[in-house]
Order: C-alpha cells, then structure tokens, then sequence
C-alpha cells in the first residue's frame, strides 16, 4: 500500500468510518431533470453553448480490507474531484451536437470496494491505490437525427446506467443509438471495453478483455406512474482461455421489468426479472480447458412499498425480495458480467446494494427477503432502516457474497472432504442510513449542493459462512457544482 500524505492522514482522523458516499449525478442526463442553472431575473433562459460541472466526494472510513467478509479491518478513505463538461452547437436548447466528458481525480487509501466506482461486482479487477486519473466518459452525441427530437446517436466512451445494475453499470466504448418519446423509449448499443483510460491501471483484468456487447432497452409508460420494458444483451467473450479468467461465455440475456410510483393508497413497486442462456467454457486451476458447456439461468428481484403520508415522518414500508434458479453445476446458473453490478442507484438519493451497503452480492445461488422502514425526519433527510435474510440455494454451492479468496477456497476444500457445516443460512444483514441533503444555493447562475450520507452495516453469519461476524461503518460527503 502506498504510504498516506501528511493532508490526507488527517482526513482520517474525521471519522472512524468506512467509504461510502451519496451519489449525485452530474452533467447533462441530470440537467435535464433538475437543472443545474439558475433562471435569470427577467425569466429568460440564457444561451447555453458550454457548461462546466464540478463534484466534490469526500470519503473515509473503518471495515474489512478490500470489503471482503472475513479480513481484518483497517482504516481507509478516499478523496475524489470530479470535474465535467458539456459543449453544444448550436445551443444547448436545440443542440445537434453534443460533446461530453467526465474525468476522476482520485486518491484511494486502500482497494476497498467503493459504491461510488459505479461497477463493484467484477471481483477480479485490479484497483488503484494512491493518486490516480481515470476518463471516465468522452463521447459526441448527435441529436435531432432528420431534425425529429426523438432520435440520437452518440459515439465515445459513455456510461450505461439504471436504477438497478444488474443489466448495465459501467463505462465503455460503444455506439447507441436513443429514441425519446412522450410515452416510450428505446435504444440499441454495441461497445466493448479496450481500456480502463486509468493512470494507475490501464489494462483490462482477465474477464474483461475482447467481450463485445449488443445490448437493448424498449420502455412504455402505460399510465403516468406505471412503466413496463423489455431489455436484451448479446455476450460474446472471445478472450484467450486463461487461469485469471475462468468463465468465458457466449449467450443471451434477456427480461422484463415493471415499475410504479405514486400509486393508490401510496404505494409503489419494482420488479426485474432476468435470464440468460448460452455456452461457457471452463479453465480449470491447472490450465485445463473444457469448452461448450450449457449455461442456462435466471434471476428475479424486486420491492413493493407502500408510504404513510399521514403519520410523523412518513414512514415507508417495503418488503424486498430476490431469488435465482439453482445451479446444476459451476458452469450453470445466473451470475453477473463484468459491466453489471449489485448496485441500486436512484437519481437525487443516495447508492446502496440489494442487501445492504456492504455486502456485495453475484446474484449467484442465492435467495434473500427482508423489509425495510424509510422514514422522512425533515423534507430534506432520510433515515432508512433495512433487514435482509441471505439464503443459498445450493447448501454445496459457491457462495454469493464478496469474501477473501483464502476463505472462499477453504471453504470449498471442506466442502470437498464433507467438513463443513450443513445449511444454507447466509446470515442476515442489518444496515441503518442517514442521508441528509442541503437545500440548493444559487451561485453565478449555478446550483451548489451538499449531500452527506452515514451508514452502518452488521453481517450476523449463518451456518454456511464460517468466517464469523463482521460490520462496516460509513460516511461521506458530496458536494456538486
């Protein structure tokens, strides 16, 4: 580990808390919602041919290391500028060309998993310690295609994104073609990572290398609050068979999701269903590789609130919820590419993962249910209670937690001599969010914001996970310009 400049020591000392912040999203997919400049006095909107957005995030914190169950903890923190821009001809209000780029400037203590990285699930990616630089998105955009304001096309690195990561979460070089219109939506995409564009780690980890993706989404919003989609992704690993990267396939993914909000009686729902089907070759430890083997599964996951207006605080109540099929062997089953994610991120809160902020989870022999209680104390603040029971479906199969390498095999070779313990009791996650949000001032005809979000996460382990009990606690602090 890189050795802690006298400056950043002492932002340790703010709190003994792990890395975690909100995530606000800047630039122009959050200006056309909540928009970034300030209306001038006389009620004219001024011409916009460039904007320039800052974000600030301030993390430290106290857990496992590399937020792996089962590892001593340390302290760690990170520090992260993250400046944008945006240039449009002729004008931002009926732009045909658009030009966007977003960079990090980063110092990590540690490789502790970071939710604010927007991918966490690919366990085999190298990450930066120290002072880094990453592009994150560059990429032009062409709107106003035949001059209809429904389609676009945009080239370049770019992000692709949703409410939940398990279809797309990442950053990479492609071509997408956007269609926007009052009641639907669509696009259709082709992109495959090159590089990671970092100053530190440049080259792709082993899973990530020569995998294109076709990948599609059409969404109808049948009534005003309620909105259905199907969504597909083509996967064709084409990287050399290798020991770093175990799982090469080529298949499909496809599903459907189903969403509403501010429904009758105030209730609310989402729900993603997911599946994929093709061909994985194997590499074994020894470097042995069987190929052609049928891989088939699928996953569903999803939540349905309801809020109570009346009562202090206005507490919402969720039941959550997913499930995947049960493996047959370790080539079969539902599992996560290296672009998808367990994160669940909604614009204007904070980011979390399906169980917890801690937890990472493969979607992978897995079933988990709980609640969760949501509870407003100001306009501007949230104080969120969650409780998730992990269960595997396959009491032999791998488990579908983020751990340390050293215990994942020591619990396989138990397994192999029938040592370990019966069960299929994960554990239960216990995970407590403060997220509090200032009110936005105005500022040179810009919007400053602050954003600050503390959670604790508690893993009672069950009878599958022999590494013992463990927590995480988090702070951090975003401020977007």
């Amino acid at each position: 580990m890189k050795a802690h400049p006298p400056l950043l020591g002492a932002l340790l000392a703010l709190a003994p808390l792990t890395v975690l912040a909100a995530e606000e999203v800047t630039g122009p997919e959050a200006d056309s919602s909540a928009p970034m400049r300030v209306a001038t006095v006389d009620g004219s909107e001024p011409v916009i041919t460039s904007e320039f957005f800052n974000k600030l995030t301030l993390q430290t914190g106290y857990g496992p290391q590399d937020s792996q169950v089962g590892r001593d903890r340390e302290s760690f923190y990170s520090l992260r500028y993250e400046p944008s821009f945006a240039w449009y001809s002729p004008e931002k209000r009926w732009a045909k060309w658009m030009v966007y780029g977003r960079l990090w400037l980063n110092y990590d203590s540690s490789q502790s998993s970071n939710l604010a990285n927007e991918s966490t699930n690919n366990n085999a990616r190298e990450q930066p310690e120290g002072w880094y630089a990453e592009l994150r998105e560059l990429y032009v955009k062409r709107n106003l295609i035949g001059d209809d304001p429904r389609f676009s096309l945009s080239f370049g690195r770019q992000r692709f994104a949703d409410d939940y990561g398990i279809w797309w979460d990442d950053s990479l070089e492609s071509v997408r073609f956007d269609y926007q219109d009052t009641f639907s939506d669509a696009f259709v995409a082709l992109g495959q990572k090159f590089h990671n564009y970092n100053t530190d780690v440049n080259s792709l980890a082993a899973s990530e290398e020569r995998t294109l993706y076709l990948m599609g989404q059409y969404a109808y919003r049948w009534s005003p609050n309620n909105q259905v989609g199907v969504r597909l992704m083509q996967e064709n690993d084409r990287s050399d068979h290798d020991v770093d990267d175990r799982y090469d396939f080529k298949g499909w993914r496809y599903g459907l999701f189903f969403k509403g909000d501010n429904l009758p009686l105030a209730t609310d729902y989402h729900l993603e269903l997911a599946a994929l089907d093709g061909k994985m070759d194997n590499t074994a430890g020894n470097g042995v590789t069987s190929t052609g083997h049928a891989s088939k599964g699928w996953a569903a996951l999803g939540e349905v609130g309801k809020r109570f207006e009346t009562l202090p605080w206005t507490p919402r109540l969720a039941l959550r919820g997913g499930l995947t099929d049960k493996p047959d062997d370790d080539n079969d089953g539902f599992r996560l590419n290296p672009i998808q994610s367990d994160r669940i991120t909604r614009q204007g809160s904070y980011s979390t993962r399906l169980t917890s902020a801690f937890v990472a989870l493969d979607l992978r022999n897995l079933s988990y249910y709980g609640f969760a209680l949501e509870t407003r104390p100001t306009a501007r603040s949230a104080l969120d209670l969650r409780v998730t029971q992990l269960n595997l479906r396959d009491e032999g199969g791998a488990l579908p937690i983020r751990m340390a390498a050293d215990a994942r095999a020591r619990r396989q070779s138990e397994l192999n001599a029938r040592l370990h313990g019966k069960g299929d009791n994960v554990g239960q996650m216990i995970d407590l969010n403060y997220y509090w949000k200032m009110f936005p001032v105005a500022l040179d005809g810009k919007r400053l914001d602050v954003n600050t979000l503390v959670s604790a996460s508690y893993l009672n382990a069950g009878s599958a996970l022999d590494s013992g009990d463990d927590y995480q606690l988090s702070v951090g602090v975003v401020i977007s310009y």
